[in-house]
């Protein structure tokens, strides 16, 4: 349930329709939209529109709080679900206790539950949290359909918090090529185990990239048990049109020998 708090603003409204500029001659508009509102009567309600990811894509969501607000409290997840557009629910995932949206990273797989693509479409993701809901408005398609479109430009806040999604690349996608616009973010996700020595480092440096990362490195572990696993997290948003490769190696830093696993692919951004 929604907690009111008397230092709540009474109503905070934000609408964003953003006019999306073609990369070439003859580029359809496309737009992206952004919409966020609160009030001491009813549940916080933020909405992103116009992302677009290559159908089968895995998809990466986070609330993230920039900054000390005070018209919220503590902001718990509660649920996970993927709609398509005739309102079919597709997934769900139920979080059993709520987890604080600090430790909370969830997925999204655009495929059945077989493993096959979603066919090109509309979809709806939503995070049900106890202060409202977070919802993402996202379209699955081909990679040809990027060249139609412009740049990405859409972001919600409300009282601090920010919906932010990602294109989620794992060592799963080891030689892959994948498609983004500008404007588009990127999170690039990698088990491992620092308690051994071992880390993953970016190999590659870039003097002028097209994708550039968003934070610092973050280490997230699986559990409070002492020597046990977790996941390297990086960071990235798409800023200029072109290819860019990735290479990371996992290794101890002081050791000259090859890396004990190595990951690679590329990305096009338009």
């Amino acid at each position: 349930m929604f907690m009111q708090s008397p230092m709540l603003f009474r109503t905070v409204l934000v609408l964003l329709l953003l006019s999306v500029v073609g990369l070439s001659a003859g580029a359809q508009s496309s737009s992206s939209s952004a919409s966020s509102s609160v009030s001491s009567r009813g549940p916080v309600e933020v909405r992103l529109g116009g992302l677009i990811f290559e159908i089968g894509s895995r998809v990466a969501i986070e609330i993230v709080r920039e900054g000390e607000s005070v018209c919220l409290p503590s902001v718990f997840v509660e649920q996970l679900q993927l709609f398509d557009e005739a309102d079919v629910l597709l997934h769900e995932e139920e979080f059993e206790p709520a987890i604080g949206t600090a430790d909370w990273l969830g997925e999204i797989r655009l495929t059945d539950s077989e493993g096959a693509p979603l066919k090109p479409g509309i979809y709806r993701i939503v995070v049900t949290t106890n202060v409202g809901s977070f919802t993402a408005e996202i379209e699955a398609a081909e990679t040809s359909r990027f060249y139609t479109l412009g740049h990405y430009s859409a972001t919600a806040e409300v009282c601090g918090l920010s919906l932010r999604v990602y294109r989620l690349l794992t060592e799963l996608d080891d030689s892959a090529r994948v498609t983004l616009r500008v404007g588009d973010r990127l999170l690039v996700a990698l088990e491992g185990n620092p308690t051994t020595g071992y880390e993953w480092t970016s190999t590659l440096l870039y003097e002028f990239a097209v994708l550039r990362e968003s934070r610092e490195v973050e280490y997230r572990a699986e559990s409070d048990l002492i020597g046990g696993g977790g996941v390297f997290l990086f960071r990235y948003s798409a800023v200029a049109i072109g290819p860019q490769a990735f290479r990371y190696a996992y290794q101890r830093p002081w050791e000259s020998v090859d890396p004990l696993r190595v990951v690679e692919f590329s990305v096009d951004v338009h």
